[in-house]
């Protein structure tokens, strides 16, 4: 069932790909410089970050000892500096003193490292449409026109143990009704063990987190599993993990449009 409504878009900037995440040009301003930086979106990140590095060289952010803990998606802990940003610029759109964490991605992340991460504290200021057919990102003035599909989501307010400006969606990944992160900063699709798929092949990936240094390892494949997520239905695959709940990229989305609406709690498909 399609539903319309009016859409217009006054704000605009381009994605690009890399590593099955969401990339889009963004200016951070700070005590008088101003840097353009290609930043990755991660749903899976509560604030913002800027590496340590970046920050130091190129935006003469002067850094001062740590002074905030924060957790990777792994759940691991590591020392960080908080501070406000000037303005962080988007397609058009300025948020001035923006929070965000000065993180040593650089030495953690190596060459799959992104100067500015844009989170879900940002995200949830406006209406985002992210296009990816035409592959770009436009902020929506009003309603979405020709709704495919409604994906709803809890976070924070309904889970305990859910971090801040999370995205759970609540569906079927191998016929188990669970809830499923969706993290767009993520490089791949995690399925726990204990859902007790098998795997289909074994293949060697790198992987890694802020808390986390990048290594190289050997890994369980499991492909085409089913996913379910209201009246939707995929198939994807997952490396096999130890977290608690499966996790999910924007590789679903792939060649859709779809709008974030952090307000209601939706992911509606265009």
């Amino acid at each position: 069932m399609l539903v319309s409504f009016t859409l217009n878009f006054y704000a605009q900037s381009t994605l690009t790909i890399k590593g099955d995440m969401m990339y889009t040009n963004v200016t951070l301003s700070h005590k008088g410089v101003s840097r353009n930086v290609s930043a990755l979106i991660d749903t899976g990140a509560s604030v913002c970050m800027i590496d340590s590095t970046f920050a130091v060289d190129s935006c003469n952010i002067l850094l001062k000892e740590s002074n905030a803990i924060i957790e990777s998606a792994l759940g691991k802990s590591l020392k960080s500096i908080s501070l406000n940003l000037d303005s962080l610029s988007i397609g058009g759109v300025s948020y001035p003193m923006t929070r965000c964490f000065v993180v040593d991605l650089v030495n953690k992340l190596k060459h799959h490292a992104p100067k500015f991460i844009i989170g879900g504290d940002i995200l949830k200021k406006e209406l985002w449409c992210f296009n990816l057919k035409e592959m770009i990102m436009t902020r929506c003035e009003s309603s979405m026109k020709k709704i495919q599909g409604t994906l709803k989501w809890k976070n924070h307010e309904d889970y305990s143990d859910a971090f801040l400006n999370s995205i759970f969606l609540k569906g079927k990944v191998a016929g188990k009704n669970t809830r499923i992160l969706f993290d767009s900063g993520s490089r791949r699709n995690f399925l726990p063990k204990h859902f007790g798929v098998s795997p289909t092949k074994t293949i060697e990936l790198e992987r890694g987190d802020i808390a986390q240094a990048l290594i190289r390892e050997k890994t369980n494949v499991c492909e085409d599993v089913e996913l379910k997520i209201g009246e939707n239905n995929f198939k994807l695959n997952f490396i096999l993990s130890e977290e608690k709940y499966p996790t999910i990229n924007a590789e679903f989305l792939w060649g859709k449009s779809f709008v974030l609406d952090y307000k209601s709690k939706r992911i509606y498909i265009l």
